[in-house]
């Protein structure tokens, strides 16, 4: 974990260093310019030192917590703290949504392979796979905002609230939940599907057909289990993809999340805070690997009896 870590901040500096435009020219304002003096700005900064130095300064700071931001100069952890709240609420309902939807699917569609409902489901699935997620959203922001007026599309509470009280937040979070769940939904229905077809057809599902047992628990005692366990490793896959998936949602939905924040500092060239939420995101989807290991022990008794 630590060296994935390093590798990925490493990576994030040097494109952040590579790519064109001084961090202290958008500092400074153009009429300024003139006036200002950019080399003592850009030493106060650090950015006159070699890059190595740079790195190491900025990896230093940040994790003792005392990285500051080249804009405003307010520390990244509470930048990036302020903004990962919404990108996890918005993460988690949407994995929560597509468990919810994508479980009856499968076990229906793998249940009656091939039959009417199952070809409906493939389309259904090959549909979500190509629809743009960005046209989705102005779609629903479309009909329910503009149109139908029942779903605020921006923001992530009403002006003048704070916190993340459910009760306040649920309808900014419906249509950005939507397109989020829609956009991993077919994946992961697919992989159930053929997971649970797999399952379905070995000889211990045979033998506890042949004992009696009704199709609901065979499929709750015998198949579920089995077949959750690729289902697991790509639910874990695919939280990179709702991460870098929020970059689009957010900057739609204007929701102060993560994938916002990021977005704008890499525009200004604010290397603290981009290397903060990178950071951030690294970890995030690190851990979500080691809860898929976990589960894996959980699922697979071959694991714990090994």
């Amino acid at each position: 974990m630590v060296p994935l870590l390093f590798g990925v901040t490493c990576l994030t500096f040097a494109l952040l260093v590579l790519a064109p435009g001084d961090p202290v020219t958008f500092l400074v304002p153009p009429e300024q310019r003139g006036q200002a003096d950019l080399g003592v700005l850009r030493h106060q900064l650090g950015l006159d030192r070699p890059l190595p130095v740079q790195y190491v300064s900025m990896m230093r700071d940040l994790f003792s917590g005392r990285l500051r931001a080249f804009g405003d100069r307010r520390p990244t952890v509470q930048r990036v703290g302020e903004a990962l709240p919404v990108t996890l609420i918005l993460t988690l309902t949407s994995l929560a949504m597509t468990a919810l939807l994508a479980s009856p699917v499968a076990v229906l569609s793998a249940l009656r392979p091939y039959s009417l409902l199952d070809h409906a489901a493939t389309a259904l699935s090959l549909a979500g796979i190509s629809l743009p997620t960005f046209w989705f959203a102005l779609l629903l922001i479309f009909i329910f905002t503009d149109r139908l007026g029942v779903l605020p599309g921006s923001g992530i509470r009403p002006v003048g609230t704070s916190g993340y009280a459910p009760g306040v937040i649920w309808p900014y979070l419906v249509l950005p939940t939507i397109v989020q769940a829609l956009g991993i939904l077919p994946v992961l229905v697919r992989y159930a599907r053929s997971s649970l077809l797999d399952t379905l057809s070995q000889d211990f599902v045979r033998v506890a057909r042949s004992k009696g047992l009704a199709t609901p628990a065979v499929l709750v005692r015998h198949v579920m289990r089995n077949a959750l366990l690729p289902v697991v490793t790509v639910t874990a896959l695919l939280i990179p993809f709702l991460l870098s998936g929020s970059v689009v949602l957010e900057t739609i939905f204007a929701l102060p999340g993560l994938g916002r924040l990021a977005v704008s500092a890499a525009l200004e060239r604010d290397y603290p805070i981009v290397l903060t939420s990178t950071t951030a995101a690294g970890i995030l989807v690190i851990v979500s690997n080691l809860a898929a290991d976990l589960g894996y022990f959980y699922l697979d008794p071959r694991l714990r009896d090994g």
